[in-house]
């Protein structure tokens, strides 16, 4: 008797290597930003501050334009994802590949981006 079937596998595998993908690129995404930070007190800029600043991830969203971008993930996540960051970065990219793969994927990716 089959308990797990040849589809159920494969999707299961194609989930978990997409988290790690996820996963992957977050990890790079966070570390391109901590190279800037490295670089800017490295080379002995004064305004230091301001690159440091400028380089972090935006600060956290009143609650009406949370609720409004979790209202847009709901329906097109990489829209939702690029209203957040205002650029066409990473995280964009990584959630518009997730969402044409599978939806869910990029709805979660796009939530979690979000409500960080």
């Amino acid at each position: 008797m089959k308990i797990i079937t040849p589809k159920i596998t494969t999707t299961l595998l194609l989930v978990l290597f997409l988290v790690g993908f996820v996963n992957v690129a977050d990890a790079a995404f966070a570390g391109k930003k901590d190279v800037s930070k490295t670089e800017a007190v490295a080379q002995g800029n004064t305004d230091v501050d301001n690159a440091i600043t400028s380089l972090e991830a935006p600060a956290p969203a009143p609650d009406t334009n949370t609720l409004i971008l979790v209202i847009i993930a709901l329906f097109i996540p990489p829209l939702a994802v690029y209203l957040l960051y205002e650029e066409f970065g990473t995280p964009f990219w990584v959630n518009l590949v997730l969402t044409l793969l599978f939806f869910i994927p990029g709805l979660i990716h796009a939530l979690i981006h979000i409500l960080r």
